[in-house]
């Protein structure tokens, strides 16, 4: 199988050097090829929701003749795009809906790209959760694993209440300031800034899973990702 994996850092393996960020293991993308699969990573450090809906088409325009079978997808942060999060509350949009409603535009968007390239895109949540496996069919696309963080530490990708924005947690404080008095609803904000915060705490007290820099997937996370995608008669 030829695959192609889109994301931000959450995809690119596991971070050994904090200084250079350079990688120590690959990670799913190791795995794969150790199957046999060909793989090519198209992931970016820092990438945000925007830069990957960029980065499939370019990326699949490019390289017509690797013809992929599939393509994987690990969703990062919605208030990582800080512009156009703010813009949706200075609409008028209920703080409790942006999160919701930037998902599935950027589901939609995918679903264009997918209808031109043809290669299946399947959803990771990595940095970020995904909306639910049944929300993501109704978008077109398909769900592999909704939530990483919880796979590896319970074993179930799925979770009940989805961690969408505000994982690393500082481009919250930039909205706050920049949306004062436009905030609907201050207690919701502050529970889904403290539901990112609990998220990135949960990693650093779970070095076995999150080591050596605390907030990414090292070799072992990657091997139950890998193993859990194997199981689903995904790969």
């Amino acid at each position: 199988m030829n695959v192609a994996i889109f994301g931000d850092s959450f995809a690119n393996g596991e971070i050994g050097d904090l200084d250079s960020l350079k990688l120590s293991h690959t990670g799913l993308t190791q795995y794969l090829m150790d199957e046999g699969h060909f793989v090519v990573n198209f992931s970016r450090q820092g990438n945000t929701m925007n830069g990957i809906l960029d980065d499939y088409p370019f990326h699949l325009r490019q390289n017509p003749d690797l013809k992929f079978d599939i393509a994987l997808l690990f969703q990062t942060e919605n208030s990582r795009s800080t512009s156009d999060w703010i813009n949706y509350i200075k609409s008028g949009m209920s703080v409790k809906s942006v999160d919701t409603y930037m998902s599935k535009k950027y589901y939609e968007e995918l679903l264009k790209s997918q209808n031109q390239f043809e290669v299946p895109i399947y959803l990771i949540g990595g940095t970020a959760d995904t909306l639910s496996p049944e929300v993501i069919k109704e978008c077109g696309l398909k769900s592999a694993c909704q939530s990483l963080v919880n796979l590896v530490l319970t074993r179930e990708h799925l979770i009940k209440e989805p961690i969408l924005s505000f994982v690393f947690p500082l481009p919250a404080y930039d909205i706050l300031d920049e949306c004062e008095g436009l905030i609907d609803d201050k207690e919701y904000f502050l529970k889904i800034e403290k539901m990112g915060n609990d998220r990135y705490q949960l990693m650093l007290d779970n070095p076995e899973y999150f080591y050596p820099d605390g907030v990414h997937p090292n070799r072992k996370a990657y091997k139950i990702l890998f193993n859990h995608l194997k199981e689903s008669n995904i790969i």
